[in-house]
């Protein structure tokens, strides 16, 4: 952001002074929101959003809302609800949690998380009671209640076992058949969570491989996706490189079955990876140490293959804590060749750990280590895998420009640090393919007491509070302000939302006002006379305001008291 930029933002909040509601969007900015910002035909829809001014960058759509936890009770449906209208989300899905944490030894205490008992002993068992719960809230507390005037919610089902999908379909048909027209999406369902491997995940049931896919033993449940056109977010971690959060004496493997048969199709990955493959495969196109990182890929792309008319949501861009050292430009590179293949492909930039492992934990970090002379993701003979680390600096440097105009107001909810490198280089991503991804926060609504659900952690409990909320969303939503225009309608704004929801006829995103700024200069020489004369005296207010914190680079309290913005959208 360019020096006028930031005067004419000032400009904005001074001429705009808000008061703070609450832990996270102030009074005039909950005012603004509101669904007819959103209604088509309706007046508001044609009000632009100020994204960097009152409405702020916040994302107003959670397309990735856990309702209910993995055991014990969730948050309280009305306190729930408050927290959703008060962080400013007006559209949000319903999602369950599909398994239970079901011990087997009744003496054992109850556990709510799977990382507080990541054992065996605890293993997580689908269980349709999630959906169950969601529909009847649904159908009690906000079916033509006034709620839903106020808030768009679409219940999901997520009790599918892909690895024992034989019961899939019927326990469908009994949800539909009891909740009709209740539930317009499918998922989070598993393809695979490395996550869950130390509670059972992988020794329970089929292992989703590409024989197992072409069996059809999944057409059932999908091929009614693909009927209904429900919107289906499938987890399907690319691959591992670490156990470090999960007690599993394995670790992250291949199977050997899985190498054997990546080398005798090592055409198709030659094919797909490109000027990558042979920083994953050796001269014999035997995959390397590194293979397991993108080990699930060609799964993937099959199961995407076999349905292609089921719109698929990719949750967390395939991403986890399971897997932190991907290079970025391999990743997009993925995502980017996947997206281009399958059209009815999207992806979630859901969960805070995206935020706070990979895209906005900046800590002085030397851009070098991304370089392909040193990364084990590039081979540097290829000239065609290179990555050019100065111009990633440079773009890196030009998003910190903004985040430092909004680093006070963020961190006063949230726990990010700043733009990283590969902030950088998955922007482009993102403004390339600005229609395919949607936001969300991925958070678990769990009130597990201690003492009821300690797991195998001593009072470890899940007790989640309005803060936790007001901090996933900042930390998720925190990247929004680097898009441009066009991405952030369709990104943040719900065009994306929209269209795969098939709710286009009665909702649709309002104009951006725009986030190129005029210079001061220019602002000055709009109008004549009185209008000159007003408007310079407001911009030469502000610059002198704001040149106060220019250290900083931060906003001014427009009470005079210094310190941290006023502004908290």
């Amino acid at each position: 952001m360019n020096k006028a930029m930031e005067q004419l933002v000032c400009f904005t909040l001074v001429i705009f002074p808000l008061t703070q509601a609450a832990d996270l969007l102030t009074e005039e900015t909950l005012a603004q929101r509101r669904l007819t910002r959103f209604k088509v035909g309706h007046e508001d829809n044609q009000q632009c959003w100020e994204r960097h001014g009152v409405d702020g960058f916040y994302s107003p759509i959670d397309a990735h809302n856990h309702f209910r936890p993995f055991y014990g009770p969730p948050v309280p449906w009305d306190t729930y609800m408050d927290w959703l209208r008060t962080h400013g989300i007006l559209f949000s899905t319903m999602l369950g949690i599909g398994q239970q944490l079901l011990k087997r030894n009744p003496s054992d205490p109850d556990c709510c998380y799977y990382l507080h008992c990541a054992t065996f002993e605890f293993p997580v068992t689908p269980d349709p009671i999630n959906d169950i719960e969601n529909a009847k809230n649904f159908l009690s507390k906000y079916k033509d209640q006034p709620l839903s005037e106020q808030i768009h919610l679409i219940p999901s089902v997520t009790f599918p076992n892909l690895q024992q999908p034989e019961n899939n379909s019927r326990i469908l048909g009994t949800l539909e058949d009891k909740y009709q027209g209740v539930f317009k999406w499918s998922g989070e369902i598993n393809v695979f969570k490395h996550a869950l491997a130390a509670n059972g995940f992988f020794a329970n049931g089929n292992r989703v491989n590409e024989e197992y896919i072409k069996s059809g033993k999944m057409n059932s449940f999908f091929n009614r996706m693909q009927d209904v056109k429900w919107p289906t977010t499938l987890h399907c971690d690319l691959g591992c490189d670490n156990y470090d959060s999960v007690p599993l004496k394995s670790g992250c493997v291949v199977p050997q079955e899985e190498l054997e048969l990546a080398k005798r199709n090592y055409r198709w990955w030659k094919q797909f990876l490109g000027p990558h493959f042979t920083a994953f495969f050796d001269a014999l196109n035997t995959p390397k140490k590194n293979f397991k990182k993108i080990q699930h890929l060609k799964i993937w792309d099959t199961l995407l293959t076999t349905y292609p008319n089921m719109t698929v949501v990719w949750a967390h861009l395939g991403l986890s804590k399971e897997l932190k050292h991907l290079h970025p430009t391999v990743h997009a590179y993925i995502i980017t060749k996947l997206l281009d293949t399958h059209e009815n492909l999207y992806a979630d930039v859901s969960w805070d750990v995206l935020s706070k492992q990979l895209l906005m934990n900046y800590v002085n970090a030397n851009v070098s280590l991304l370089h392909h002379d040193v990364h084990e993701d590039f081979d540097a003979e290829i000239k065609e895998s290179v990555v050019d680390t100065a111009a990633v600096e440079e773009m890196r440097l030009e998003l910190e420009e903004t985040w430092n105009i909004h680093e006070k107001m963020v961190k006063s909810s949230g726990s990010v640090s700043g733009p990283t490198h590969a902030m950088a280089i998955y922007l482009e991503m993102f403004h390339s393919h600005a229609d395919r991804f949607i936001t969300g926060t991925d958070f678990v609504s769990s009130l597990g007491p201690p003492d009821q659900y300690p797991g195998l952690k001593k009072s470890k409990g899940c007790m989640k509070d309005k803060k936790n909320h007001a901090r996933q969303v900042t930390d998720t939503g925190a990247i929004n302000m680097f898009l441009n225009d066009e991405a952030f309608q369709k990104i943040v704004l719900g065009g994306n939302y929209f269209k795969i929801t098939r709710l286009e006829e009665e909702f649709a995103p309002p104009p951006v006002c725009g986030d190129t700024l005029l210079s001061v200069e220019a602002i000055i020489g709009i109008g004549v006379g009185a209008a000159v004369l007003i408007i310079t005296i407001v911009v030469v207010a502000v610059a002198v305001l704001c040149c106060r914190k220019k250290d900083d680079g931060s906003f001014i309290r427009v009470d005079g008291r210094g310190g941290s913005a006023t502004t908290n959208v």
